[in-house]
């Protein structure tokens, strides 16, 4: 117990106010890497397959693109779930 209280984390905001923290000495994993980028094609595909299905059900394109567009969401999903875990695990080991 008296080991955590000398621990010093670097947090220097408010109790009071948790939510108004001073700036952060490191960037976040989010704005690093290439991973920014998979994630912007993963959102570009998420708005592809979103208005694609929106024209399915307005009858403009056949439902047969509805019926395609199935797997690429779900590896769409998985491949966003898929590249968190691994840049979660990059930012705990602090690289």
């Amino acid at each position: 117990m008296a080991d955590a209280d000398k621990r010093d984390d670097g947090w220097t905001g408010s109790f009071k106010r948790p939510w108004v923290n001073p700036p952060m000495e490191n960037s976040v994993g989010a704005t690093r890497g290439a991973w920014k980028w998979a994630m912007v094609v993963i959102a570009a595909a998420v708005v592809v397959i979103i208005v694609v299905l929106a024209l399915v059900a307005s009858d403009v394109v056949p439902r047969i693109w509805g019926y395609a567009l199935i797997p690429i969401a779900l590896v769409t999903a998985f491949v966003a779930r898929l590249l968190t875990v691994f840049k979660t695990g990059a930012e705990d080991k602090g690289d």
